[in-house]
């Protein structure tokens, strides 16, 4: 399960850029806490990005570089973001609470290391079918990629990352559908979830156009 599943285990509860340097075009590199902090609160999705009808979901921002990664048992488990200058992501969600929605940007130390945890992301959706949380009861089934290769402007279009919410934090029985897509551009992630009790295809469409939004932020 990949950072951005965040909004699927908070959903089942209710449910001025400064930079000493820049990469090459117009993507901006960062080489210090504060550059990356700099760089993740102007990216990273706010309520207004999602419509009128959207609002903050509680919590909001979460900064903590803690990342959700499937184990050799296919139970999500958290862990420190090692080789992070800066993380963040945030939580929205629809005033009658239809949609849940999660952006994320992970700032690594260099390209490479970014390169490298986008493989794990990506082989937990090759190897896990079925996902179970050791924080709480949610459960996931029917976890898949899916081909999202019509996407530009990345380096690499990591994963997407598609399941469903089988039953929820408290143990109670859940349906909702969640896509995840993450995208690398030299040394930044950028991920966001979109989880809805509708039609993949309408998770998967959101889920891209979000995250081109947040690229031509960088």
């Amino acid at each position: 399960m990949v950072a951005g599943a965040v909004v699927v285990v908070a959903v089942a509860a209710v449910a001025a850029l400064v930079l000493a340097r820049r990469g090459g075009g117009n993507t901006p590199s960062a080489g210090t806490p504060a550059q990356a902090r700099d760089i993740t609160r102007r990216v990273t999705l706010t309520p207004a990005d999602w419509g009128p009808d959207a609002v903050r979901n509680d919590p909001y921002e979460n900064d903590d570089k803690v990342v959700l990664v499937a184990d050799d048992g296919c139970k999500v488990v958290r862990q420190p973001g090692v080789n992070m200058l800066g993380y963040l992501d945030r939580n929205v969600r629809k005033k009658d609470l239809t949609e849940y929605v999660t952006s994320t940007v992970m700032v690594y130390r260099d390209a490479g290391l970014a390169q490298a945890d986008a493989a794990r992301f990506r082989a937990d959706a090759q190897r896990c079918g079925k996902e179970s949380d050791t924080g709480s009861k949610a459960r996931w089934e029917d976890i898949h990629e899916v081909d999202i290769s019509t996407l530009k402007g990345f380096d690499d279009v990591v994963t997407a990352e598609e399941g469903r919410l089988t039953v929820d934090t408290a143990g109670r029985k859940a349906d909702w559908y969640y896509t995840t897509v993450t995208g690398r551009t030299g040394q930044f992630l950028l991920q966001v979830t979109v989880l809805r009790d509708a039609s993949p295809g309408q998770n998967r469409e959101e889920a891209q156009n979000a995250l081109t939004v947040m690229r031509g932020r960088l």
